[in-house]
């Protein structure tokens, strides 16, 4: 699944980003959708904060999003307490002493606010002690109307000015006279539209539920409830135990927290993470989620015949080793919100350590690259033959798994 959203920059006088503001868009089109503003904002809200890192999309700069009355009135912007977040309270809200408490309410949170495209006046004298930034229309207020008014404010220091549609070269030199420090226009930049592939729901819980389980402790209750939640990975969860993974015939398990605690904390770190690779791989080819699970397999017995200490760590990395072909991310911006070994993420991102070795000898089968694959061998005391026989156990404990594949 993807998500698309539009970002304009919001600039100072020296081109330098204090922010971007971020606009909803169904597709690649650079226009507002046809749906409604309260909507937009959840689904912006959704896709851009809670599926993703917003850095990935702003860097280390501000992000400003419109908010409806509606949406403040109702507490929605209480749940994000992002430092990077400025919430844009727009110019058709109702400046009653109902939206007066939730702006003090989001202040006390530390949430950043703006008034956007405000007229002077009209009721809001009592909320610019609360407000971060202002920002002005100059298709709408004339320069010398916003000058005067950012004068009448210098009793608000905290207060900074943001000029809107900023088309020329003449009007961000007037803006600049008027006392504007930020701008924002087509003179700087148009909206671009960006594209960026993002969780689903099982997707999110699979990431949840790995790192749960990667803590030191093991919270038996939280898990049980992350796994009550979703109806497939319950499922999958009982499957597991049940019919293949343990080859458990004598008694049924089929208590969610029994079975949990039946494959106990190692079992537990590996089912979560076949699981999310399967859920992820749901909008690819299943043939990668296949080839995943080889790797695994197949690196978990290679480590088993070189350093046993390694088991583990082995079968994470043949797993994840495909995650950035399967999220279209750079596998630098995924690994930051795995709860993987340091070794791991070394092999994965520079090749380096044993297992970035051990992938290395996996890539090299793979590609039929046999010369470079045998002095790999000879290196790790391996010889051709159990090379052969590690990969065919995997291919054979994928083709099992398959016949009950978790979806």
């Amino acid at each position: 699944m993807h998500s698309f959203v539009a970002r304009q920059a919001i600039l100072d006088k020296n081109g330098i980003p204090l922010g971007y503001e971020l606009l909803f868009r169904l597709g690649l089109e650079n226009r507002f959708p046809d749906i409604g503003a309260e909507l937009a904002t959840r689904r912006l809200m959704a896709e851009q904060f809670l599926s993703q890192k917003i850095e990935d999309l702003v860097g280390n700069a501000l992000c400003f999003v419109n908010f409806p009355d509606s949406l403040l009135r109702e507490g929605m912007a209480d749940a994000f307490h992002q430092h990077r977040l400025v919430i844009e309270i727009l110019e058709n809200a109702m400046p009653d002493q109902v939206l007066l408490d939730c702006v003090r309410r989001l202040k006390q949170l530390g949430l950043k606010l703006a008034l956007d495209d405000h007229l002077p006046g009209n009721g809001w004298d009592e909320f610019l002690p609360y407000m971060d930034f202002i920002k002005l229309d100059l298709r709408q207020i004339s320069i010398e109307d916003c000058a005067r008014f950012i004068d009448a404010c210098r009793c608000y220091p905290q207060l900074r000015f943001i000029a809107e549609k900023v088309e020329t070269r003449e009007e961000f030199n007037a803006a600049q006279r008027a006392g504007f420090e930020f701008f924002q226009g087509y003179y700087f930049q148009q909206p671009q539209v960006i594209r960026q592939r993002i969780l689903t729901t099982d997707e999110m819980t699979a990431f949840e539920l790995l790192a749960v389980v990667s803590e030191h402790e093991v919270n038996y209750d939280t898990l049980t409830e992350l796994f009550s939640r979703d109806l497939s990975l319950s499922y999958n969860l009982l499957r597991y135990v049940n019919n293949l993974h343990m080859g458990y015939r004598h008694q049924s398990i089929d208590n969610l927290r029994n079975a949990i605690v039946y494959l106990g904390h190692q079992q537990l770190k590996r089912f979560t993470a076949l699981v999310m690779t399967a859920y992820v791989s749901k909008h690819k080819s299943m043939e990668l989620y296949r080839l995943s699970i080889i790797r695994a397999k197949w690196c978990e017995l290679l480590a088993e015949k070189t350093n046993i200490g390694l088991l583990d760590d082995a079968f994470m990395c043949g797993l994840f080793s495909l995650l950035d072909v399967l999220l279209e991310r750079p596998m630098a911006d995924i690994l930051p919100q795995l709860p993987v070994s340091e070794s791991v993420s070394q092999a994965l991102l520079d090749n380096k350590g044993e297992l970035g070795f051990l992938m290395g000898l996996v890539h090299d089968h793979e590609q039929a690259n046999w010369t470079q694959l045998q002095r790999r061998l000879a290196f790790m005391g391996l010889s051709e033959e159990t090379s052969s026989q590690c990969y065919e156990q995997a291919v054979n404990w994928s083709n099992r798994l398959s016949q009950h594949r978790l979806d």
